[in-house]
């Protein structure tokens, strides 16, 4: 099972808002292949990326689209209420019932000057973030716990809340809390299996599952040829790394948007980005979709999951509709799965 998730990138030279409806026509373009979900991600003070409100992306994609499931990858719960959060998703539940997911996260999101300004009242602590888990569970319907007041709308299927990390310590307290785990190897260098196991191992069953239900995230870029791929897949390389900024003439603004084809088709690899690609290979996983799908294949194996979720940062929504449609042939995904 494969799924999706959009950072909604904005690209040199691209205006940001035609980017925020990109992200509507390409849930439209991927539920038609068969993919399972599509959740947008959180991201602010950033120029590369247009996601600073999923929630209200995500009500637009679900206003777009008839089968796909709709979330967020997810909403940075430390910045905000859970009890707004709760009747956020509540509301969106309401409007489309049986197929928004919840999904939510500690990760900063952005500068920490953005992280201030979005809450200054944040207590970033393992305690905290825990009794914040605690608090969103409850106006989300657990029975387990008890809310003093009553949150609205009353639902009879609430969202599916999943908890996002990049560790074992995320994935321990999902565990316990009986709920979905979606681990962002993206963002990490190394395999870590030992979080799905870790997940695994804790679990408890709860009022939202059974039985354990964990998905592994990765960057991926797929074409037509290797060497398109590889050509794709410069841009974000570059968009990693600052040695690029010195082989552009000063004229060049690259403050804004993540560097395009004409970008990369100019560019020489540094020893600063062949240091980064050796160090973090799971940044990016590019190339034909058959080295692409072979590499999901043997990762969904090493974490034993039945779900993987895709994010495809290249110049041109054509491309990265491609993209998408060489894996979903890969895989064989259809419209109805």
């Amino acid at each position: 099972m494969l799924s999706v998730l959009d950072q909604v990138p904005v690209f040199r030279g691209d205006e940001p808002a035609d980017a925020v409806r990109e992200a509507v026509g390409l849930a439209r373009a991927v539920e038609s292949l068969g993919y399972h979900r599509f959740w947008v991600a959180e991201h602010h003070g950033s120029a590369a990326n247009a996601c600073a409100a999923p929630e209200i992306l995500v009500a637009a994609v679900a206003g777009a689209t008839e089968r796909i499931r709709v979330g967020t990858g997810g909403v940075l719960l430390p910045y905000y209420s859970p009890l707004k959060v709760a009747e956020t998703f509540r509301v969106l539940s309401a409007l489309y019932p049986g197929r928004i997911d919840l999904g939510f996260g500690r990760g900063r999101g952005g500068p920490a000057v953005m992280a201030e300004l979005l809450n200054p009242y944040t207590i970033a602590t393992t305690e905290a973030y825990s009794e914040q888990v605690g608090r969103l569970l409850a106006f989300l319907g657990d029975v387990r716990t008890v809310s003093r007041v009553s949150v609205t709308p009353a639902l009879a299927e609430p969202p599916m809340p999943w908890l996002l990390g990049s560790g074992a310590g995320s994935a321990r307290l999902a565990g316990m809390l009986g709920l979905p785990f979606c681990f962002a190897q993206f963002i990490v260098a190394d395999e870590c299996p030992e979080a799905i196991e870790a997940y695994q191992k804790a679990f408890k069953a709860s009022p939202w599952l059974d039985s354990p239900q964990a998905m592994l995230a990765l960057r991926v870029l797929a074409a037509d040829t290797a060497d398109e791929a590889e050509e794709l897949a410069t841009c974000f390389w570059m968009s990693c790394t600052t040695g690029w900024r010195a082989q552009v003439r000063p004229a060049d603004d690259y403050r804004g948007g993540v560097p395009t084809l004409v970008d990369a088709q100019r560019y020489t690899l540094t020893d600063e980005d062949r240091a980064l690609r050796a160090s973090r290979p799971y940044l990016q996983i590019s190339g034909t979709a058959e080295a692409v799908g072979d590499e999901i294949r043997r990762l969904r194996k090493v974490y034993d999951v039945s779900e993987v979720m895709l994010t495809t940062n290249c110049p041109g929504g054509a491309a990265r509709r491609r993209s998408y449609e060489l894996l979903a042939t890969e895989f064989a995904l259809t419209a109805s799965a």
